[in-house]
């Protein structure tokens, strides 16, 4: 008489790789980028501060859109459109890792003239 071996459990699946949760820094993550043009209507009032931007990258490493924006309290809200709308340009030309959410600052700063 022979016994039927005992059933043995199901390997361990390897673990999945994850996206990382939230946005990451776009340092690293991207292999081309571009700095945003200085709104004109901004730099003509001398209207300086920083926008934080979180963005939305595609599968095949194309930003896809801007998910989040912040601005510092530098800058007045009725500047605010032309600032992300440059950024919004800008990220048109980042090259990243597919799929990802990611966050960069723009610093927009006036010349000293020095």
């Amino acid at each position: 008489m022979t016994s039927d071996p005992k059933p043995q459990p199901a390997p361990t699946p390897a673990p999945a790789v994850e996206a990382p949760k939230g946005p990451v820094s776009v340092k690293g993550n991207c292999t081309q980028t571009e700095t945003p043009e200085y709104p004109a209507k901004a730099l003509e009032d001398e209207i300086q501060g920083d926008v934080f931007v979180v963005f939305a990258v595609g599968g095949d490493g194309k930003v896809t859109g801007i998910t989040d924006v912040r601005f510092d309290g530098s800058i007045p809200p009725r500047y605010r459109s032309s600032f992300k709308s440059a950024i919004s340009n800008a990220l048109q030309s980042y090259a990243c890792r597919a799929n990802m959410q990611l966050t960069q600052p723009f610093h927009f700063k006036l010349d000293s003239g020095a």
